[in-house]
């Protein structure tokens, strides 16, 4: 793979996703292609600006590519799936420092695709905060109806602050879920899929206002922090994401709704040592005290197991 243009198919192996995945993010303008006829064509280098773009810390983003560009040389690597978050550069450089035997490649896909992964065994953790507006619980319901039959485990990851990022001294008062009303405002969205996009949704509907009449609706971006960074730049007025991503960029926040984001996985990892190291790393009280002073975390059940499935 020295070329620097490359198929969707080897762009798929390099993200762990699946080439389809690739198409759609294509389609949605996340990653650039090139059309030569009917084949796409995408620049290598744009994968790796895709994969920096995930991550607020640059030295941890050249990181995780490396690990990618390398992981036909890793043994067993393990592979994180799922929503994006802050914290999860933390765990991921803790592990790596602590425990040198094992490496996490993490691909910020968002929480829907995570599990289907996870369904697939294309990957051994899933992360996801999907609220369920029928029972109104986060993940379970997605998972045992997604997993029949199998055995899965969901294990606590944190809860956190998720609410409007607005630009500082939010010069357009905006002030909760009603501000959707608001036709003159720009939005800045996540992609299909992504459980901050779920829980819009289920507002949206809630407050019956019909997705056309959302101003940026179709701006997507495909983390927290890169909503962050578009309403940085003045590309929109506000957008659903964390308060830690709010925090990093020194922009304002208004708090909605505290959520609960759950790592899954199948019981061939949850009883492996890999897990166990994981779990290690979740329990350490100075990776949490890092955590928490991203801003707007609770850590004080991460690691605890919710449900057997």
């Amino acid at each position: 793979m020295d070329h620097d243009l490359l198929t969707p198919i080897e762009v798929a192996e390099l993200l762990k996703i699946s080439k389809y995945t690739v198409y759609e993010m294509v389609k949605r303008e996340e990653l650039p292609a090139i059309k030569l006829g009917r084949k796409v064509r995408i620049k290598k280098e744009d994968v790796f600006r895709y994969i920096d773009s995930s991550s607020i810390n640059n030295r941890m983003s050249e990181k995780i590519a490396e690990s990618i560009s390398m992981s036909i040389e890793i043994k067993d690597p393990v592979l994180f799936m799922g929503s994006h978050d802050l914290s999860l550069d933390y765990v991921v450089e803790y592990i790596h420092q602590h425990y040198k035997q094992m490496k996490i490649i993490p691909a910020f896909l968002g929480s829907m695709e995570g599990l289907y992964q996870l369904y697939q065994d294309n990957t051994q953790i899933a992360g996801c905060h999907l609220f369920d507006e029928d029972t109104a619980q986060y993940n379970i319901p997605f998972i045992k109806r997604l997993f029949l039959g199998e055995k899965v485990y969901v294990v606590e990851f944190l809860k956190r602050n998720l609410g409007w990022i607005v630009a500082r001294g939010n010069p357009k008062k905006i002030e909760d879920w009603n501000d959707l009303k608001r036709q003159e405002l720009r939005y800045i969205n996540r992609q299909k899929g992504a459980g901050t996009r779920v829980i819009l949704d289920y507002y949206l509907k809630k407050l019956a206002v019909d997705k056309s009449q959302i101003k940026g609706y179709e701006h997507i971006e495909s983390t927290h922090y890169g909503v962050a960074a578009a309403i940085a730049r003045g590309e929109g007025d506000f957008g659903l994401a964390t308060e830690s991503a709010a925090i990093a960029l020194g922009l304002d926040f208004v708090p909605l709704v505290k959520e609960r984001y759950d790592l899954v996985m199948k019981d061939k990892f949850y009883q492996s040592e890999q897990w166990q190291y994981f779990q290690e790393a979740l329990h350490n009280p100075d990776l949490k005290s890092k955590i928490e002073a991203l801003g707007g975390y609770d850590v004080s059940k991460t690691g605890e197991l919710i449900q057997e499935v």
